[in-house]
């Protein structure tokens, strides 16, 4: 099924149909799920490639995940993919154990154009090396990041990071005091629950 075909179901122009493929903002709501709902069906599939050598761009994204089996790493991961789909892009998802052999071999992407970008999630002591590899593409570094690196970062507020761990460390004073007044006093007790809803509702 061509875009032409597509255009017609929908009742708008190829141009339009193209700007919806390409996720363009300047779309109308109503146009896009028109367009959507014909492409769906149509069955009509885009020809990838000549689009990215007609844009030059892969909407694309590289993600180097250095420990595919850190819970940590895997939701930064799953909030990347939902933000990058909200702008039109796809990730495509690497295990590089921090080891630059492979990063590099990964990265080789970047040159080839197969994606636009990459996103990385390397200690800071390792982001030198990837530097010379990266060169000037678009590169985000996520969680540790290092100032003399010009690349953007998304981490946390450190000092923020540092106030809660004294507060969590504080709380475990807090829940020892708690066993020592009770077996001070002869009382019973079955155990300490946590939650993070501290509503009354909760509590009942």
């Amino acid at each position: 099924m061509s875009i032409e075909k597509v255009a017609q179901l929908a009742g708008v122009s190829k141009a339009t149909v193209s700007r919806v493929l390409n996720a363009h903002p300047g779309v109308k709501p109503d146009t896009r799920e028109k367009v959507l709902s014909a492409i769906a069906a149509c069955d009509y599939q885009p020809n990838l490639l000549a689009r990215q050598l007609r844009t030059a761009q892969s909407h694309m994204l590289l993600v180097l995940i250095s420990d595919i089996t850190n819970p940590f790493c895997s939701r930064v991961v799953q909030g990347i993919e939902a933000e990058a789909e909200l702008h039109g892009y796809h990730i495509l998802l690497c295990h590089s154990a921090s080891q630059l052999q492979r990063e590099a071999a990964y990265l080789t992407l970047l040159t080839g154009k197969v994606v636009d970008g990459v996103i990385t999630m390397d200690a800071a002591s390792g982001l030198q090396d990837l530097q010379q590899i990266i060169a000037g593409a678009p590169w985000v570094q996520c969680s540790e990041f290092d100032p003399a690196i010009p690349a953007s970062s998304v981490t946390i507020d450190h000092l923020d990071a540092a106030r809660d761990t004294v507060r969590y460390l504080y709380s475990h004073h807090r829940e020892q005091g708690y066993y020592q007044a009770i077996n001070a006093l002869g009382l019973d007790w079955s155990g300490v629950a946590y939650t993070s809803d501290i509503s009354t509702e909760a509590g009942s």
